[in-house]
């Protein structure tokens, strides 16, 4: 036995020095696998660096990537034996590292999928530079992925141009790429980051077996395809997802594709596996859904002609740590946006402005001669505005926006020239209102939309086209009902060919992506790349998706909740462990809150600048579109902001340039402790209604 052992050592020292020159050695499995898993002969390194070491299966596609100074693997998919229970299409998913989606175009249905594990997909493994290319070839299908192994990070890398679809009526749709890396079994703890609204958390076998898996679209949905019912959910503005264990976490990010993609989870128990899982789904081909006269029989439309979203990109960050957190990742994808994405520190030291944000004007149906007609009319007049300004007391810095304060803006007409409306004071009296801005070294944006009705030169033509053919119409939507509303008008959606002639990109843009699906076939990556080229610097952000982040100067309107899907376990504030210190930001407006002190507690422990909407008064919104602002009247808000910046802003001023470096929850949620850089602590009672700085309380029940 001695001497079949010292046999086999020599045979493998001799194929290791073989392939040592092309940096494809042979590896012992023991070294990297746990015995109980299965022996495979074929596993091989692929390419290495300092820092990590590709490994791969030739004979099934699966590669793993190592820490070279821990040893830790993170597995594309499970290399253990699977349950003899597990459904076959459930074991092809676990052990796929692509999944296809495909269309019919004859039978016009969608969910039809090509699985890598599966015996109807052939898989090849060649050599490239720095990485290896799988091939992956079916009867209807031929397409790789590069997965290329850098410095810091793997690089996986897809490009449609490379997919050939061999049957004419069999059309990709979507592709799944790396779906199980880092899947982790019911035995193992930790948990996984994804970036709904703030973040959330959502934990290994956390027992949510019948609750709905989570699954968001980066930078929210396609509003060309106007849904019939509003949901009241948070966005998700950062394309990553993370997994975490012990002391070893993976960052993902989409830095291509982006635009396209969905982040899917699943919890153990779910879909009929003992695996947590999470990744990407990428869009290729976009699909909308109509009904042939009285048929209810739903068939799906296909977007035309080529794929037209880019290549698709997904970066692995391992991140090591001794109980690594999200702390860590958020750290990790920081560094991330400032050395590959242009992010810039705009944060000052000592700098907590007050965001105020003014609305102009709408419209309401009035009487002439008996017949209702839409005229504009005056919420907050310029002069309005600045007598409000003046009432507020002891503020240092001040952001003040100011929405619907054109003619244009009023009539829900795209702005392509700033004109102050005569309906607000006209040219004298803004003139005033700039002028005090400037003289207290206040900043000032005016803010638009690309919602409109017919007018300035744009009109339905002007819009948004769906897949179906038809043009996209926005309709107002009853905020106790989430439906529709039909005594309004219907508004059209700006094609983003129309992005270049819109006087500023200021507003709810920043946080809005959509495509056009007519003639002019824009997908939401072409208009991500539109947004990018007419954006200039230092904007006014309402919401920020990741790729308006390096141009941002001010963001308003952060979550500090999730959406709370029932498969979510804990809210965390990754979005603002992000940027704090970096760029200036709110939470959404304090005012609009059910809760004052609840609101002001998380701003302050979540690092977030005071913001609150404001008109002159509530008589001014019966009966508009504007009146969900009711509770934003200045009579009884002007000396209350006062009073509540004075108390929070202090404590923002001392943390103004530092980043977030703890955030812990106790007590089911009633305390939340926040470190910073600087070595200051906020700490929040949500129960006594108490907010404590460095151990001292600094107010109890502010608002009351």
């Amino acid at each position: 036995m001695y001497r079949i052992k010292i046999f086999f050592i020599i045979i493998l020292s001799f194929f290791s020095m073989t392939f040592s020159e092309i940096h494809t050695d042979i590896i012992n499995i023991s070294d990297y696998v746990p015995p109980e898993f299965s022996y495979n002969p074929e596993l091989r390194t692929a390419t290495e660096n300092e820092n990590y070491r590709l490994l791969v299966y030739d004979n099934t596609g699966i590669f793993g990537l190592q820490d070279r100074k821990t040893g830790y693997i993170w597995w594309s998919s499970p290399i253990e034996e699977l349950n003899d229970d597990i459904k076959p299409v459930v074991a092809e998913n676990l052990k796929s590292s692509v999944i296809l989606k495909y269309g019919d175009l004859e039978k016009h249905t969608e969910n039809n999928y090509l699985r890598s594990g599966s015996p109807d997909c052939m898989t090849g493994i060649s050599d490239i530079p720095d990485g290896i290319r799988i091939d992956y070839n079916s009867g209807s299908f031929h397409f790789y992925v590069d997965y290329i192994l850098e410095k810091n990070c793997l690089k996986a890398v897809f490009k449609p141009s490379g997919l050939v679809e061999k049957n004419n009526f069999e059309i990709a749709t979507e592709i799944t790429i790396a779906g199980n890396f880092g899947a982790s079994d019911d035995t193992e703890n930790g948990y996984f980051i994804v970036p709904d609204g703030c973040g959330t958390l959502i934990n290994f076998n956390n027992g949510k077996i019948n609750t709905t898996p989570y699954r968001q679209k980066i930078y929210g949905e396609n509003i060309t395809a106007v849904p019939e019912k509003i949901s009241d959910t948070e966005q998700a503005y950062l394309p990553i997802y993370s997994i975490v264990r012990e002391n070893n976490a993976l960052l993902a990010i989409a830095s291509q594709g982006d635009a396209d993609a969905y982040i899917s989870a699943n919890v153990s128990g779910q879909s009929g596996s003992n695996y947590n899982t999470c990744n990407f789904t990428f869009i290729l081909r976009n699909t909308d859904n109509y009904y042939m006269g009285d048929n209810t029989e739903k068939f799906t439309v296909f977007e035309n002609g080529d794929i037209d979203s880019g290549n698709i990109e997904i970066i692995y960050y391992p991140v090591v740590k001794e109980n690594v957190n999200y702390i860590d990742v958020a750290e990790c994808y920081r560094n991330y946006l400032i050395n590959k994405c242009g992010l810039v520190r705009s944060v000052s030291e000592n700098y907590s402005p007050l965001y105020v944000k003014f609305y102009g004007g709408t419209e309401k149906k009035k009487s002439f001669f008996g017949i209702p007609v839409m005229r504009k009319q005056k919420i907050t007049s310029y002069s309005e505005a600045l007598e409000i300004l003046g009432k507020l007391e002891n503020i240092d810095d001040m952001v003040v926006a100011y929405e619907n304060c054109t003619d244009f803006g009023i009539e829900n007409k795209i702005d392509t020239d700033f004109r102050p409306s005569g309906i607000l004071g006209g040219k004298k009296d803004f003139s005033k209102l700039q002028n005090f801005i400037e003289e207290n070294n206040f900043e000032f944006y005016p803010v638009a939309d690309t919602e409109y009705l017919s007018g300035n030169g744009f009109s339905i033509f002007s819009g948004t086209m769906r897949i179906s053919g038809t043009y996209t119409q926005i309709p107002v939507y009853n905020p106790a009902f989430s439906t529709p509303d039909n005594s309004y008008r219907k508004k059209y959606l700006l094609s983003p060919e129309n992005f270049s002639k819109i006087d500023n990109f200021s507003g709810k843009i920043t946080s809005v992506l959509y495509g056009d699906y007519g003639k002019n076939k824009i997908t939401r990556y072409r208009a991500m790349e539109v947004i990018k080229e007419n954006i200039s610097e230092n904007i006014f952000a309402d919401g920020a998706n990741a790729y308006i982040l390096p141009y941002a100067s001010h963001i308003i309107n952060i979550p500090v909740h999730s959406s709370s899907f029932d498969i979510s376990d804990t809210d965390v504030p990754f979005y603002q462990t992000v940027l704090h210190g970096i760029i200036p930001y709110t939470s959404t407006a304090v005012n609009s809150s059910a809760d004052i002190d609840n609101m002001l507690l998380m701003s302050a422990v979540t690092g977030s600048n005071l913001y609150y909407d404001i008109i002159n008064s509530s008589d001014e919104i019966r009966n508009t579109e504007s009146d969900y602002l009711f509770y934003a009247d200045s009579s009884y808000w002007t000396e209350t902001i006062s009073g509540q910046y004075s108390i929070i802003s202090p404590v923002l001023k001392s943390v103004s340039n530092a980043t977030i470096t703890g955030y812990t929850v106790e007590n089911s949620g009633q305390k939340i402790i926040t470190g910073f850089s600087s070595g200051d602590v906020i700490k929040a009672d949500f129960s006594e209604k108490t907010l404590e700085f460095n151990d001292k309380i600094i107010y109890t029940g502010v608002s009351e």
